[in-house]
């Protein structure tokens, strides 16, 4: 074990342990991101808060490598208990409701969601953070081939779970599968038959995680029973009973229960009965709780079903009879399987009624159905005076001042777009608009309740008195009337902050008072004054003449750069495609691909002085400047991957780079690479929890921009003092 290092010497299999150290860490990255988003109701905060947090870590464990003593011994050791370790922060995150005391599928808030990352990610990132350092070590000080075959092995990993294990395995079973590999591909190059005791121990806990996956869903559901569950390329679909009640849930947020007649009657009658003649009608989602049968009582009505996910109609149909009955053959139902945005963009026909049966927008997939873009889209398919409808959870009586600027944003967003909006005030609200809608009249539409012949339990002439009075309604337009005036756009999701501020009212704490303190902050102190205060760092540096440190900060900015360009890029695939779900893995292997590439090319290099940061700061600017325009004119796929791949290869050059420059000065393996991950940690954390939903896309690409602007004109001032001599690149 001890010579290791000299009989790997000048063969390719001394770099084996650092390809198993990117394979091991954007693998488990990628299953333990999705694992995380089912915990959080597929809310896309999950993924910068998981990633801020596990970068946080790992450039922790980057800094404080030196202080570890190295040996073969440690660093052998070290893989096998991070190998051991990282499954049991699945079973840690599947139970962490409990921390909480939170129930089964209920929703928790942002600081809940905080500190779970940075519980589950420790033990597994500080140590991965460690390994990187041992590695360069390991390696004589070559950090250039550590990090390029790190990231050759992440790529490896993204590609792995993209295209062989998220088809096949629930997360659960894939993380089991990659522990277990990689245990026994570090047995083998160990050449010590001392470690086949951690070898059987990770085996063992492969094999547990493999096996109890099933067995620990059902306890997290009880006092419930969960039973159904499978993953699909959406979200985790599960089937939950309760006494006579079954519940579909995605990503444990509700997708509907059954029976539910109340939510059924509202998400349909109060749209068809402003035209009971509507021939055309398009249901996007949660038909299979009730909502298909309701618009069925219309008889002229011809209805087109959209279901992204196949998964709810099989799921529905093995546990709902009602629903297998309604589905098979029925002459006037026709369902497509299909994103409903997507569906409405690309179909020829136009509707008499168009209603919109998902829940609110409290993720960025959901979000996308609530926008003016989305909005303009629905208006074009309606034919002269159709209607369009959707519902949103609210409250009976009391409008809190966050449920006002959750409605009034909605409102106002409908407004932009139809020239008429109708509210029905309730528990739940639902949104009406056309072109040309009647005052909502609760003797009109009772008449035409009876001579329809509906038989109607909620939405009935004996109810309609007392929730459609006009004093009710016109209290409720008072009160979004005078709300926030804001219109929720794709690449501006301020209803995505609006209604994660009305959900962080149900939780106990002071996210709501710390939420609405950030929807109060003007743009100077989210935006303006962070760029003033990076300014005038970099500014005091420069003037120091601090070389070594000069060489770090357009690392650090790339690291912040890199993280925030890749959360912008998943967010804004989520907003135009709508399943990211599946597409993460890959969107991640993808960038550190192009991170791979990125060092390939700078290793080639020889003669490294500072111009070739100036160089790689003026590349980063002209995709920031392309990303800007891109996203503005909705890019086909493909150009998301290739991007990803591009500023990758921009961010891998860089780290080389920098640290051959650094590394000059001053031989501290982990400084580099734990500031490029510190600074990504501040992106992902800032970005996806506060600036994205406030401030939306664009502007901080716009900041980015300047950021990297003022950052490359320093580098180039730096040229000029005379801050670098050529150095060859080890």
């Amino acid at each position: 074990m001890n010579d290791l290092q000299d009989k790997t010497k000048h063969k390719p299999l001394h770099r084996i342990p650092s390809l198993i150290l990117g394979f091991l860490a954007l693998s488990l990255q990628v299953l333990l991101l999705r694992e995380f988003s089912v915990m959080f109701a597929g809310n896309e905060i999950t993924f910068g808060i998981l990633l801020g947090a596990w970068l946080f870590w790992t450039g922790m464990g980057s800094l404080f490598g030196s202080v570890f003593q190295y040996s073969i011994k440690r660093f052998l050791w070290l893989y096998f208990g991070v190998i051991f370790i990282a499954p049991w922060c699945f079973l840690g995150l599947r139970f962490i409701r409990f921390l909480f005391h939170a129930g089964p599928g209920e929703i928790m808030g942002i600081l809940p969601m905080i500190l779970s990352a940075l519980l589950v990610t420790f033990l597994v990132c500080f140590p991965l953070g460690v390994l990187f350092v041992f590695n360069t070590k390991f390696l004589k000080g070559h950090l250039s081939t550590v990090y390029l075959m790190e990231s050759i092995g992440s790529a490896l990993g993204g590609l792995l779970v993209y295209f062989a294990l998220i088809p096949t395995l629930s997360n659960w079973k894939a993380a089991g599968l990659i522990s277990a590999v990689s245990a026994v591909i570090i047995f083998m190059i160990s050449f010590n038959k001392k470690h086949i005791f951690p070898l059987m121990l990770v085996l063992l806990t492969a094999t547990v995680l493999w096996t109890t996956d099933s067995a620990t869903q059902k306890l997290y559901w009880e006092p419930f029973v969960l039973t159904a569950s499978k993953d699909s390329p959406y979200g985790k679909i599960q089937m939950v009973q309760t006494k006579e009640q079954k519940t579909l849930y995605n990503n444990h947020s509700k997708v509907y229960s059954y029976p539910n007649l109340a939510a059924a009657e509202e998400a349909v009658h109060f749209t068809l009965l402003q035209n009971p003649k509507a021939e055309k009608v398009l249901l996007i989602g949660g038909g299979l709780a009730g909502s298909l049968q309701q618009i069925l009582k219309y008889p002229l009505t011809q209805i087109h079903y959209v279901e992204l996910d196949p998964e709810i109609i099989r799921m529905s149909l093995s546990h709902l009879p009602e629903a297998k009955k309604l589905l098979t053959g029925h002459p006037r139902i026709q369902v497509f399987f299909e994103d409903g945005r997507v569906f409405l963009k690309n179909t020829q026909t136009t509707y008499d009624i168009i209603i919109l049966n998902l829940p609110p927008p409290e993720t960025v997939q959901l979000n996308r159905f609530y926008t003016q873009e989305f909005f303009q889209i629905i208006q074009k398919k309606l034919n002269q005076n159709g209607v369009f409808s959707f519902q949103v959870p609210s409250a009976e009586n009391y409008i809190s001042p966050q449920l006002q600027d959750f409605l009034s944003c909605l409102f106002f967003t409908l407004k932009s777009v139809f020239q008429d909006v109708n509210i029905v005030p309730g528990a739940s609200n639902i949104f009406l608009a056309s072109s040309r809608l009647p005052p909502l009249d609760a003797e009109r539409l009772s008449r035409k309740i009876i001579d329809l012949d509906l038989n109607n339990t909620y939405v009935s002439p004996y109810l309609l008195m007392s929730r459609l009075s006009p004093l009710r309604i016109e209290s409720l337009r008072e009160k979004i009337a005078i709300g926030e005036k804001r219109i929720n756009k794709d690449l501006y999701p301020i209803s995505y902050f609006t209604n994660s501020l009305f959900q962080s009212t149900q939780f106990r704490g002071i996210e709501t008072k710390v939420l609405s303190f950030l929807s109060q902050i003007s743009r100077f102190w989210l935006l303006d004054f962070p760029l003033l205060l990076f300014v005038i760092v970099l500014s005091v540096i420069a003037l120091k003449n601090k070389p070594s440190l000069f060489y770090l900060f357009p690392l650090a900015l790339i690291g912040l750069t890199s993280i925030a360009v890749e959360i912008i890029v998943i967010i804004a695939y989520q907003i135009i495609y709508g399943y990211l779900y599946q597409s993460v893995s890959l969107l991640f292997a993808c960038f550190m691909a192009g991170m791979a590439l990125g060092a390939w090319i700078g290793t080639r290099m020889k003669n490294i002085d500072i111009k070739h940061l100036i160089i790689i700061q003026f590349q980063s600017l002209v995709l920031l400047i392309g990303l800007l325009f891109s996203l503005k004119h909705s890019p086909p796929q493909l150009f998301f991957f290739l991007f990803l791949v591009l500023m990758g290869s921009v961010g891998g050059e860089m780290f080389i780079i920098s640290n051959q420059l650094y590394l000059k000065k001053n031989l501290n393996y982990g400084l580099g690479y734990g500031i490029d991950l510190l600074g990504s940690f501040l992106g992902a954390l800032l970005l996806s929890s506060i600036l994205i939903p406030l401030v939306g896309l664009p502007h901080i690409i716009q900041y980015l921009i300047l950021a990297g602007s003022f950052c490359f004109l320093l580098l180039i001032w730096g040229q000029r003092q005379n801050f670098s001599e050529p150095t060859f690149f080890r």
